[in-house]
Order: C-alpha cells, then sequence, then structure tokens
C-alpha cells in the first residue's frame, strides 16, 4: 500500500504541475493576446476540437467495480505525431496537459446495465480547447510561417470523419479506425480562420436501436453501418461538427434562434400549446400496450409502438402548428432505456427540433429509471436546439428541490430598441418529482415541495408581479406530471350539494400524493387559472376547482400519447391535448384529437374567457 508520505507526495508533485501549466496558459494567453485573436475567428470560444479517438475493454461485478484497460487508439499520446521533430518531451507535456480525455459511457455491449457480471465496451476521445489551441500553434508552430507553409501544431491534429466507405481510401489520405475512415487535419491558424471547416468532429457519441435519431442540426449520425451489433439493440456512431457562430439563428427564414429562444403570440394575439404526456419511449421501436382501438390486421401486422406514437405527433403537429409544446413528464420509459436514456429523449423530442418548435419539459416518474440520472437529462436537454428549459438556481443533483423548476413568459413583441413588451403570458413549469419518501405517513406518489412552491411565489411578487397586473388580460398557466390532491375534487367547496364542473373523460382513479404541500393556494396567489398535468393516461379531463379563495382554477390533465404507455378501463386510444391561448380577448381553449381520427377535434371547450373563468 502507498504511505500517506509517498501520497502526499505524489499530490504535491500534481498540484505543483498543475500550477506550472496553469502558469503557461496564462503567459501564453498574454503573451499571443488570444482574447483579440478569438474574437476575429466565428467560432464559440466555449468550444473545442477532437484529437484523438480510441476504445477502452473493462470487466464488471455488478456494478460496484469495473477495471478497464485501453484496446487501442487512433494517436498513442506517448510518441509524438510525425509532424513534431524536435519537441522535446517538455514541450509534448505542455501540450498533453491542454487535452482532455472524455468517456463516452455507453456501454457497447449492453452487460454493464444488464448483466450482473461480465466484460463492457467503451469508446473515448481527446479534445482541446480552442482558446487554447491559437497559443499552442503559435508557440510550438513551425518557424516558416509564410503563405506556402503555414504555421502548423505539432504534435496534434484534429480529426474528421469521412464515411465507412473503404473505397474512399485509394490514395491512403484517410485512417482507417474501426470501422470508419478518419482524415486527420493539421491544426493551423488559417485553418480555424477559414470559415470552411464544418467537417471537423467536435465530440461525438454512440445511440442505439435501429430507429434511433439524431435531429440536432450540428450532429451526424450514421446508420449505414452498426459499429456493434448486439441482441439488445444494435449501436450507432453520431457526431458533432464544429459550427461557425454566424449560422446560429440562420433558420431560413425563421427568426428563431435555437439556442436563445424567444416566445410570442402571433399577428393575431393568439398562441398555441400542445402537450405531449406520457409517450413512454424506450430502446427500439417497441411493442404496444393495450393497443385500442384492436385493428383487424393485428395477427399479421404486429403493432410498432414509437413509430405509432410519432407517427400521430407529427400529424397533429402538422395540423395544429403550435408556437410551443410542452412535454409533461414520462417521455422516456425508463426500464426500457437501460442501455441510453439519451438514445430515447433524442427520439421523443425529434418532431418538435426537426420542425424548429421551441419546446418545455417537465419530468415524470419513469424519465430517470434508465441509464440517466434526472440531473444529468436535464444538462443534456439544457443544451438541446429549441428548447426553453433551464434550471432554477435551486434545482439540486439529489431532486429534493427537483430539477427543472422555471418560469417562461410571452411578450409583445416590440422592435424599437427599447426591447419587447409587458407580459402577455406567464407559464410555470415544475418538477413533481417521483415517489413518497415518507412511505408510511404519505405512501404513494411524491409531491411538489413547500420550497418549491415558495420559490416560484417569491420570483413572482418580487420579479413579475407589478408587470403582469398592467396586462388587463393577462394568462397564465401551470405544468406538472403528477396531479395535485384537488384533482380529486368532483364535489363542490363552495356548494357542497352540487358538483364541480367537468369536460372529458374519468376512467382511472387520481394517482396523487397524499399529501397537500398547498400547491394549488399557491397557484391562485399568482393569478394562474389553467394546470395540466400527465401521469394518469385514462384520464383527460379538465375539472373546474372552487377550493381556492380568490378565483376558480380548471385542473386538465392532456391524456397519454404513447403506445408504449398503459391504457386499458374499457379501452382508451392515445389522445393529444391542445391549448390556444387568445391574448387580445384574455380567453384560453382547449381541444383533443385522437390517434385514429387526428383531423377530428373533440371536447371543445372555453376554459377562461376575458379573465372570468
Amino acid at each position: 500500500m502507498l504511505s500517506i508520505f509517498t501520497l502526499n507526495h505524489y499530490l504535491l508533485k500534481y498540484w505543483i504541475k498543475d500550477y506550472k501549466y496553469q502558469q503557461v496558459r496564462f503567459v501564453f494567453k498574454e503573451e499571443y493576446n488570444v482574447d483579440y485573436l478569438i474574437d476575429q475567428l466565428d467560432w464559440d470560444p466555449n468550444d473545442h476540437l477532437m484529437t484523438n479517438i480510441g476504445m477502452k475493454r473493462c470487466y464488471h461485478i455488478f456494478k460496484q467495480f469495473q477495471w478497464c484497460f485501453h484496446m487501442y487508439q487512433l494517436f498513442d499520446n506517448e510518441k509524438p505525431l510525425p509532424n513534431s521533430n524536435n519537441m522535446n518531451k517538455d514541450d509534448i507535456d505542455i501540450i498533453s496537459y491542454f487535452t482532455k480525455r472524455r468517456i463516452v459511457e455507453k456501454d457497447l455491449t449492453g452487460s454493464y446495465q444488464t448483466e450482473w457480471f461480465g466484460s463492457s465496451l467503451y469508446y473515448f476521445y481527446d479534445t482541446i480547447n480552442i482558446p487554447d489551441i491559437i497559443p499552442l500553434i503559435l508557440h510550438f508552430a513551425n518557424d516558416n510561417d509564410n503563405n506556402h507553409n503555414p504555421r502548423i501544431l505539432k504534435g496534434f491534429k484534429s480529426i474528421s470523419l469521412i464515411s465507412n466507405d473503404n473505397e474512399n481510401n485509394n490514395n491512403n489520405k484517410y485512417i482507417q479506425f474501426d470501422k470508419f475512415l478518419l482524415e486527420p487535419i493539421d491544426l493551423t491558424i488559417d485553418l480555424l480562420k477559414s470559415g470552411e471547416i464544418n467537417s471537423i468532429i467536435t465530440d461525438f457519441t454512440i445511440l442505439f436501436g435501429d430507429d434511433c435519431v439524431d435531429p440536432r442540426p450540428d450532429w451526424t449520425l450514421i446508420k449505414s453501418t452498426a459499429i456493434y451489433d448486439h441482441y439488445l439493440a444494435s449501436s450507432y456512431l453520431s457526431y458533432k461538427t464544429l459550427v461557425p457562430l454566424s449560422i446560429f439563428g440562420n433558420d431560413n427564414g425563421n427568426n428563431t434562434d435555437w439556442k436563445n429562444v424567444e416566445l410570442y403570440p402571433n399577428e393575431d394575439g393568439k398562441f398555441k400549446i400542445v402537450q405531449l404526456s406520457d409517450l413512454h419511449m424506450g430502446i427500439n421501436e417497441g411493442k404496444c400496450l393495450d393497443e385500442y382501438p384492436i385493428p383487424v390486421n393485428r395477427d399479421t401486422e404486429p403493432c410498432r409502438a414509437d413509430p405509432k406514437t410519432l407517427n400521430f405527433i407529427n400529424t397533429v403537429l402538422d395540423i395544429e402548428k403550435p408556437q410551443l409544446v410542452v412535454f409533461t413528464g414520462d417521455q422516456i420509459m425508463g426500464q426500457e432505456s437501460l442501455q441510453d436514456s439519451e438514445t430515447t429523449l433524442l427520439k421523443a423530442i425529434s418532431p418538435v427540433i426537426e420542425r424548429k418548435i421551441p419546446w418545455a419539459l417537465t419530468w415524470g416518474n419513469h424519465d430517470d429509471e434508465g441509464s440517466l440520472s434526472r440531473w444529468q437529462l436535464s444538462e443534456l436537454v439544457v443544451r438541446l436546439p429549441y428548447t426553453i428549459f433551464q434550471f432554477s438556481g435551486f434545482d439540486t443533483k439529489d431532486n429534493t428541490f427537483g430539477v427543472g423548476n422555471y418560469i417562461k413568459q410571452i411578450k409583445q413583441k416590440n422592435d424599437s430598441a427599447d426591447g419587447d413588451g409587458l407580459p402577455l403570458i406567464t407559464l410555470y413549469f415544475l418538477d413533481s418529482h417521483k415517489y413518497s419518501k415518507s412511505s408510511k405517513l404519505s405512501p404513494g406518489y411524491d409531491w411538489i415541495k413547500e420550497k418549491q412552491w415558495n420559490h416560484i411565489k417569491k420570483v413572482y411578487e418580487n420579479n413579475l408581479k407589478s408587470d403582469i397586473l398592467k396586462v388587463p388580460n393577462h394568462l397564465s398557466m401551470a405544468f406538472f406530471h403528477i396531479p395535485l390532491p384537488e384533482y380529486l375534487n368532483q364535489k363542490s367547496k363552495k356548494n357542497p350539494d352540487s358538483v364541480n364542473e367537468i369536460v372529458g373523460t374519468f376512467k382511472e382513479g387520481v394517482t396523487a400524493p397524499k399529501y397537500n404541500s398547498g400547491g394549488l393556494m399557491a397557484l391562485d396567489s399568482m393569478e394562474v387559472q389553467v394546470t395540466s398535468c400527465g401521469h394518469d393516461h385514462c384520464n383527460d379531463y379538465c375539472l373546474k376547482d372552487d377550493s381556492t379563495p380568490n378565483h376558480n382554477i380548471w385542473l386538465c390533465y392532456g391524456g397519454s400519447a404513447g403506445e408504449r404507455a398503459y391504457a386499458g378501463y374499457g379501452g382508451t386510444e392515445r389522445r393529444i391535448r391542445i391549448y390556444e391561448l387568445d391574448t387580445k380577448v384574455g380567453s384560453i381553449k382547449s381541444w383533443k384529437r385522437l390517434n385514429g381520427s387526428p383531423e377530428e377535434i373533440f371536447d371543445f371547450q372555453i376554459l377562461v374567457n376575458n379573465q372570468s373563468i
């Protein structure tokens, strides 16, 4: 065993080395005026380039112990590349220090997620940040820097993925790695300035299943060849290329910047929301559960769950053309996404990204039961195109506060330099957690915590209320996954002999939490008029609750759209709910569409009319 002295010695050496190279970074940055040079480039300074790729094999016992070793890599970091002549070991160490090794934590064999012990296989790759590349090129580049011999960073190359077609390698320009041809490219200042390096790879990932998709505009999924065939699911490589900053927001006539989404009503003052709930998607196409109505040819043509769900979503989106899509939980069926939750998530949101529709999302009780935690999923979602999902400053990795508690306002568009106008609509999104941690006192499902409600109320009181009160027809809604206890309020609280108005189907028991954290009272104090949730697949009603002191609130279900989700209860067809908010007259209307007849609407109702609920 290492003695304490030896361990401290190694830690001290590491600290000294780290301090030394941080000083090198600072000196390089000052000497070569890096900030100025980066401003001249058309690249995100937070981006990076891929400089190496490799694979490693691991052996695991349960999920507690894992031993790994590198099988092979494209470039051996211990040996200088051919263009690194006359570089000493310190120079190579300096350059190596600025690279970062990234492991794609996705087992190609599926063993780690599904077996007690076995062998797993992973990809890894190395990257170097763009702000570090420039001073390294200038400091370590070839002495000859005329136009015929541009300055080249010795010791490193960036990588461009070409294809998996060996016929392209007639001149041996490309290097074979696994099943793919890679083109090593010399790193030069001219290359970074060119704006024509959109083939250079920055990141890559692995997606699973023959139906996997990658809708992200700067990613390319190679479906022609599976990198690993497995009985659970074949795996495919998807890679991201460097995208110039100048193309952000260039959406072929659509002014939506997919990294900074702003929402506005149409010219007629209307704002349409499509709610998608309980898709329950997974790896591969999946089998339909409780399909209804039962087709006559089911024995000869088995139902393919996710393709059928996606076809339904695509059809409704093309009919409705909404300004916003809200996913209200259980997009992912965790137990059917153990190999990779990212694959399932990308498939679920692909219809909105492909149509460049802004979207919001709340988590359900099944989303984080796959390969990624709630926090990891949220870190992925917040980087995706057209999302308005946000972390709050109080969200926690241990889920005690939940993840994804945020507010989005739709304002009157103003083309003047003063910015946008007053808020016409306010939307609240809250994480309703999963299962109760107080199973003896409050068994069943968890609830939105008091501190979440207090946080939202504080933001409302301090930041939103004054402007909201200036808008006579202001509209407000809240979205979450698990229903509030008041969804059970069929009987009127103010008139005990009467029942509350209800429109829609009430088929199954409301699985709301046993504990009431005062959520509806909080929403009432913030002038919220409608809430909408998921969770109970066979309920799709809107109930007009009268238990709050200020005004009545409509409590709505979206109904399940996913064919992998349970249905039953005498047969329940998948459905999608739509809201239309009219900011000019102050109304909220709603209707639904069925999978079997999406061109027809049903249960049309006016929830809010001139602020009268």
